[in-house]
């Protein structure tokens, strides 16, 4: 009740700062941007730019750079609409336009096959459709306000992805990716080409989420989602793809940003370099909400208050036959969470254990693109990467004394070099090549007390520079041919070798699209998917009873799986879509133990911990199929709505030959949610948005008591491995509501929002532990009420 007191004062409080700038006159903002071909990313020199129901009708043109520029808009939802003679017209709808910001558009147009003897059409950009011209199946583009506007979303893209079709989200203390039924650890995450580490504070080793993320929505731009059947530019994954794009800092003009919320405190800046130029810079700073409300006194009953910053950026500087940018994105997280504080009515730690853990890391790249001509560029990409993982685990001896039981302080670092070409040789025909070489590194170190005799034993225990370390190579080709407008086919290969035990991986991809009719179209797609096993997996320790240490793991091969996908897409209206898809996955080379249990990495990220084991083989299979409906109405008149169900089963087969479900088989997911906005006068809008999500429950492994009361393990419940999954706590049910308030001044404007995730406070099980105090089974729920607030203004 306290939190909700304190979001009651912020919201309250800012609702009523005053900017005395509102009662002047506003003239209007600018909207300006840049137009080019979508495949050679060459500038569009004429094309038509209208600013949809202006009175009189605002319209301009491109000039030779394929900019610009549009002044005096007003405030509030625009629409802009691009055209050019043999191109499909392009359009960037329902903009925010505020008074402190200029809008600054990226509009890419692709070229038609038959050109007609039209001189400018206005039509509806699919809004549905990726951003990269070689997805065919299962992928979507998504705006930074959408990852903003979703209730529930708490401005996380990862958490936005959630209510699309195929992916699961009843897990509110984490942001993980699962898709159809996959290991969330089968993610790649890409930021401005380069393939980052787990970008999500609190990371752990082998996993992809967490439960705050790093990425800022602030710094980001309209990116991509893949969730199966990817393109031939994705590698080292087989469950889905998240391509993101930062946006570039506003070249002419000094704009500010500061916000406060559960995400954190946060002051954002971009610019010029210098006035005049063309060069300009973009960056954001956070920090932990909670750790200043902490500093400040304010306690909310648990030792484990979360302490966490990160940095975003962006440098560009364009040149005359080309562009070089310097990002980078770095955060660092810690969260103690001590039974042993007799201060503390701790909330979250088991009983008898005091736990410490978090993590660092950083990504950063220099890109470069050089335009060849108006038919062909290439990008070289340099990046570094790195990634630090910790905990510490104490429990309590029968003096209530804590003892060292777990250490883990893991580095994995990465030196990357990527070369893109990619060439339009006709209207018909195009090409995208490229080559990536990774150099890794790492300091693993792992350690837990051995049961039985009170020794330690090392876990991990490997170090490697990035020059002794072991290389990836990868490539891949891929070609767009278009018999028609309606119909065109994508096929690829990618290829992988790892240089650690010399293992290969050889992927055909094809992608084919007909369009039936001006709003209807059939989409297949085909991927051969193959991703490394972590290093934590390939340098895990064995040791023998002569005490003889092997690398049992060294050996293994990439995890590999097939991917079928048939889709329907439909526009029902200019504004209404529907889609439905259905796929099948098989997985293969699955890495199991290698005797026999239930064991399977195709669960990795259920549970808390290294997330491997040693001793394992490629013997593992699993299989995922299922259908997929989206039935969505983008936002137009001042409202959207977006329904998903997916139905899907995920099986999959260890070492002991038996067939069971997957930890991630819930069998299904269903979330619908709407918004609407009530323009209250020019320089006010009143917003509400709401979300219902109804998925199946959480599976588990059912506990073995007895085992468990006679365990010094550090992790101390001891489950019955031959029953692995075999358990499914009642459905996820979760309703989420937000109501928001947006300002403007003549130079200030401003976003209030309060928000109340799980507003019907229902009891969602997530786990269940031993009790040793006790003697019993306790089961562990999710987040019950919880209020949420958000301020933020531009100036």
């Amino acid at each position: 009740m306290k939190y909700l007191r304190i979001c009651i004062v912020f919201f309250l409080g800012f609702l009523f700062v005053i900017d005395k700038s509102t009662a002047d006159e506003n003239t209007g903002q600018v909207i300006r941007g840049k137009v080019v071909d979508k495949l050679t990313q060459m500038p569009l020199p004429g094309a038509n730019v209208v600013l949809l129901d202006s009175d009189p009708l605002v319209v301009t043109a491109t000039n030779e750079e394929g900019e610009f520029r549009i002044d005096n808009v007003p405030l509030g939802r625009q629409t802009v609409v691009v055209s050019f003679i043999g191109y499909h017209s392009g359009q960037a709808s329902n903009m925010i336009v505020n008074s402190a910001r200029e809008t600054v558009l990226f509009i890419e147009l692709e070229e038609k096959v038959e050109i007609t003897g039209e001189v400018t059409v206005f039509g509806n950009r699919r809004k549905d459709r990726a951003l990269n011209e070689m997805a065919t199946v299962s992928a979507r583009a998504f705006t930074v306000e959408e990852a903003g506007r979703y209730a529930g979303s708490r401005e996380d893209v990862a958490r936005m992805a959630m209510n699309f079709a195929g992916v699961s989200g009843a897990n509110d203390q984490r942001n993980d990716i699962i898709i159809r039924g996959n290991t969330p650890s089968g993610i790649l995450w890409r930021l401005e080409d380069v393939d980052i580490p787990n970008p999500n504070h609190f990371a752990a080793s082998g996993t992809t989420g967490g439960p705050v993320g790093m990425l800022n929505n602030n710094t980001l731009r309209n990116s991509d989602f893949f969730t199966g059947a990817f393109p031939a530019e994705y590698g080292n994954a087989f469950s889905g793809v998240f391509d993101l794009n930062m946006r570039e800092g506003n070249n002419e003009q000094y704009e500010f940003l500061g916000q406060v919320g559960f995400n954190g405190f946060e002051l954002g800046a971009e610019g010029p370099f210098k006035a005049g130029g063309n060069s300009s810079f973009l960056a954001n700073y956070r920090y932990s909400t909670l750790q200043v409300f902490d500093l400040l006194g304010i306690s909310f009953g648990t030792s484990g208050i979360p302490q966490y910053q990160d940095l975003s950026f962006k440098l560009n500087f364009p040149m005359k036959k080309g562009k070089l940018t310097l990002f980078g994105l770095a955060g660092k997280s810690r969260i103690s969470m001590l039974d042993s504080d007799d201060n503390s009515a701790d909330l979250y730690t088991s009983e008898g254990m005091d736990l410490v853990s978090g993590s660092e890391s950083l990504a950063t790249g220099l890109n470069y693109s050089r335009f060849h001509n108006e038919n062909a560029y290439s990008k070289f990409v340099l990046s570094f990467v790195h990634q630090n993982t910790f905990t510490t685990m104490d429990q309590f001896n029968q003096g209530q004394i804590p003892e060292f039981s777990y250490r883990e302080d893991n580095i994995e670092e990465r030196v990357s070099f990527k070369y893109i070409f990619n060439k339009k040789f006709s209207r018909r025909l195009s090409n995208r090549t490229g080559i990536t070489i990774d150099k890794f590194g790492h300091r693993l170190d792992a350690q837990q007390l051995r049961e039985g005799d009170d020794t330690w034993e090392y876990l991990l225990n490997n170090k490697k520079t990035i020059i002794e370390g072991p290389v990836l190579f990868s490539s891949y080709s891929q070609v767009v041919y278009k018999f028609s407008d309606r119909f065109e086919i994508k096929p690829g290969v990618h290829l992988m070798y790892f240089g650690l035990n010399e293992t290969l991986s050889l992927e055909p991809r094809f992608g084919a699209s007909w369009k039936t009719g001006n709003n209807t179209s059939f989409n297949f797609g085909y991927g051969k998917h193959a991703r490394l096993q972590s290093m934590v997996t390939y340098f895990l320790e064995t040791m023998y009873d002569n005490n003889t240490i092997v690398l049992d793991n060294k050996d293994l091969d990439f995890t590999k799986a097939h991917h079928w996908v048939l889709g329907f897409d439909a526009l029902v209206s200019q504004q209404l879509r529907f889609k439905a898809e259905a796929y099948y996955q098989y997985l293969f080379d699955v890495p199991v133990e290698k005797n026999p249990s239930s064991y399977s990495l195709v669960n990795a990220g259920a549970g808390w911990g290294l997330n491997t084991r040693n001793t394992m083989v490629n013997e593992g299979e699993a299989s995922n199929y299922g259908i997929e409906f989206t039935f969505e109405k983008f936002f137009h008149k001042n409202y959207y709505f977006l329904t998903t169900l997916s139905l899907f089963d995920s099986k999959y087969t260890a070492s002991d030959g038996i067939e069971r479900n997957t930890a991630f088989n819930g069998q299904f997911v269903f979330n619908s949610l709407a918004g609407k906005e009530f323009r209250l006068s020019e320089n006010s809008t009143l917003v509400f948005d709401a979300k219902i999500s109804w998925a199946g429950g959480e599976r588990y492994t059912p506990i073995d008591m007895e085992a468990s009361g006679n365990t010094n393990e550090a992790f101390g419940t001891e489950y019955y491995d031959e029953l692995a999954w075999s358990l499914q706590f009642p459905d996820y049910v979760k309703a989420d509501v937000k109501v928001g308030f947006r300002k403007d001044g003549k130079k200030v404007s401003q976003l209030w929002e309060f928000y109340v995730e799980n507003v019907t406070n229902r009891k969602n099980p997530i786990n269940q532990l031993y009790s040793s105090s006790k003697n019993e089974i306790e089961t562990i729920y999710q987040l019950g009420f919880f209020p949420l607030f958000n301020y933020r203004i531009y100036f």
